[in-house]
């Protein structure tokens, strides 16, 4: 942590999409809450020493977004399998 003061504000818009895809993020990072996550990510991303750490941070990131993608295309295809079966009937 720093000892000097945060007396600086940053302010930017999130479609509902996005806020939803940082809070969950914030949560599987046990962070405190969206401002420390964000704070902790964004300045994280800066100090990175190099562009692989840099490239690292974003895989790792992806790679977090892959068991919510792969939950999603199986209930498609769920829903897709429940309108074929339907109209076999």
């Amino acid at each position: 942590m720093t000892d000097r003061p945060r007396n600086r504000i940053v302010v930017f818009r999130l479609s509902q999409e996005e806020y939803r895809a940082l809070k969950e993020a914030c949560d599987r990072h046990g962070a405190r809450n969206i401002s420390d996550f964000t704070r902790s990510e964004v300045l994280g991303f800066l100090n990175s020493a190099t562009r692989p750490d840099r490239l690292n941070h974003r895989f790792a990131a992806l790679e977090g977004e892959i068991p919510g993608l792969k939950a999603s295309i199986a209930q498609i295809n769920r829903l897709l399998e429940g309108e074929a079966n339907a109209e076999s009937a």
